[in-house]
């Protein structure tokens, strides 16, 4: 069903090779590749001569990023019935004696009374998450078991931090000791536990923290007529053998490239692969902003990111990340290639998200998922908030990640969903961003919390910025589909549409803005609006709302003026 595209990128989904998806990923799963390792050096060895011989031109970087590789962990119950609990530990927690630490542990379910927590272990149906972790740090608990509920126990990463953290961050890392465990025993725990009653502990853990020397590969084919590029960006290193997590996003990243590096493009196409994804808290991708913040400002037009594709089971297409501005490129493709009505769930914290605080407009990370209901669905995932269903199968982060769990026609159907997606943004000579829908999206939400907020915060000024922006920009969208075959009008278009993403974008997804990278926790709608938000629920006499006032103004100018400042550089354009 390839109706709804263009013949050349009929074509270019059509010579998609399933052959070539499946060899790249068994070659890229046969190392456990953790973030620096000698291993995940072999896959990037392999995946740069693949792609130097699809005729892309290739640079392998090195950079030091603080890497947390866990090495072990135990879990014993004691009183009455001593009892061993099989579980593993997870990145950036923290080592512990080497006879470990004994304390009584309690269940924790919607958050427990104040003082519950202190000197104790707290447990925790779910995933290790970094801000359970650190809230239930902050309220005085000296260790955490989380018990998850698929079959298997998930590696994760409890450090909030995003990418390697600075000095003044280091007091963020994790200070308590964290373990998870799965079935029999998990279930075994949650009955220990249940009613409320307490148990005695003792964890040992041990996890290997510190800076290493990590890899990063960059491969690219030029535009023929401008100097932007789309990235195209996924991680390398894994959990285990990682053959859909990520080897069969890697694997569809080389395809991608290797078609579009023999079609003529109007932009061109860098493909990036991070390492430090799994084990340093997306340290590579924050490391490549960081230092290369002035090329990716002046010529990154839009980001394609990519991981964990191609699951057997994977049948749910409608979910994945996207903005405003991209969800018609996502409508498009997934619509003609997968037959699926596809409308996109706002961009989070997660999957190598680097690059908003830059300002460019993204689209698609996990792109395919388990339906909730599914026979191989993960119980576990949804409750990271990542997942819309059933998420990536309950073998992902497990040792069972090999490529039987990747289904051939699922991956070359992801596969043909990002080569499309890729062509559109880089052959089309203005850009398809919908900058119209992006603005409504901002009144829309606006007005939502004006109503909740009534007459406890005015935000007036921001709801009216809001609707000129949206009135200046539904021309500036039809001009782009006006110009969209007329080369000559495109360069001032599209230099318009990126700025208007780098004015937008930075105070509609984060709160350290431009410079910094906001911490690995959910960001909410309106970030600089989340202190106004929180006086609808407070007493407006008390002192916390008179604080949060302080902050609602502040974040009240920064709006107004983002939005301002939108809206004049459309009035200048022309547009």
């Amino acid at each position: 069903m390839t109706q709804a595209l263009d013949r050349e990128t009929t074509h270019l989904v059509d010579s998609v090779s399933t052959d070539r998806l499946m060899e790249d990923t068994r070659e890229i799963a046969r190392w456990v590749r953790l973030s620096g390792s000698p291993e995940e050096r072999r896959a990037f060895a392999y995946i740069e001569r693949r792609l130097r011989e699809a005729g892309l031109r290739t640079q392998l970087l090195e950079h030091d990023a603080l890497i947390s590789l866990p090495q072990s962990a135990a879990l014993r119950l004691s009183d009455p019935d001593p009892e061993e609990i099989p579980c593993i530990t997870h990145s950036f927690a923290v080592s512990t004696p080497r006879d470990g630490i004994a304390a009584e542990a309690v269940a924790v379910r919607e958050g427990p009374p104040a003082g519950t927590l202190s000197g104790r272990v707290a447990i925790v149906d779910g995933l290790a998450t970094p801000d359970d972790v650190a809230k239930l740090q902050s309220d005085g608990a000296v260790g955490v078991i989380f018990l998850n509920r698929d079959p298997l126990v998930h590696e994760m990463i409890v450090s909030t931090i995003w990418g390697s953290p600075t000095l003044s961050q280091l007091g963020r890392l994790p200070s308590i000791p964290v373990v998870s465990a799965a079935g029999d025993g998990a279930a075994r725990v949650r009955v220990r536990a249940a009613g409320g009653r307490r148990v005695r502990v003792r964890l040992t853990t041990a996890v290997q923290t510190g800076w290493r020397r990590l890899p990063l590969l960059v491969a690219e084919a030029d535009g023929t007529r401008d100097d932007t590029f789309v990235l195209l960006a996924g991680h390398v290193d894994s959990w285990h053998y990682g053959a859909m997590d990520n080897g069969g996003a890697n694997a569809v990243m080389m395809e991608a490239g290797r078609l579009l590096a023999r079609t003529r493009l109007y932009r061109g196409l860098r493909l990036t692969f991070w390492s430090g994804h799994s084990h340093g808290r997306y340290a590579g991708s924050a490391w490549y902003v960081d230092s290369h913040w002035d090329e990716l400002n002046a010529r990154c037009a839009a980001h394609l990111n990519v991981d964990s594709v191609g699951g057997r089971g994977a049948t749910k297409l409608d979910a994945g990340y996207c903005m405003p501005e991209t969800r018609e490129v996502g409508v498009r493709v997934v619509g003609a290639l997968a037959g699926q009505q596809y409308r996109g769930t706002r961009v989070g914290r997660s999957g190598d998200q680097s690059f908003l605080g830059i300002g460019v407009p993204s689209l698609f990370m996990s792109l395919s998922e388990h339906p909730a209901d599914g026979p191989e669905a993960s119980r576990d995932f949804s409750s990271t908030g990542i997942a819309a269903g059933g998420g990536l199968g309950w073998w992902w982060h497990t040792p069972e990640d090999t490529v039987d769990k990747l289904d051939p026609a699922a991956l070359t159907r992801d596969a043909r969903i990002y080569a499309a997606a890729a062509h559109i943004l880089c052959a089309s000579p203005v850009l398809p961003l919908d900058y119209a829908a992006t603005a409504a999206e901002i009144v829309t939400s606006l007005r939502a919390l004006e109503k909740r907020l009534g007459d406890r915060f005015d935000i007036s000024a921001c709801v009216a910025e809001a609707e000129h922006l949206r009135d200046a920009a539904a021309p500036v969208t039809q001009a782009a589909r006006s110009a969209a075959g007329d080369p000559k009008d495109a360069p001032a278009m599209n230099r318009t549409l990126m700025q208007l993403g780098r004015t937008l974008i930075p105070v509609l997804y984060t709160r350290a803005g431009r410079f910094d990278h906001d911490p690995a926790t959910k960001i909410p709608e309106l970030p600089p609006l989340l202190e106004a938000s929180r006086l609808a629920e407070v007493d407006p006499d008390s002192d916390e709302a008179k604080a949060l006032r302080v902050a609602a103004v502040r974040g009240r100018n920064r709006m107004v003026q983002a939005l301002r400042e939108a809206r004049q550089l459309i009035e200048r354009s022309g547009a």
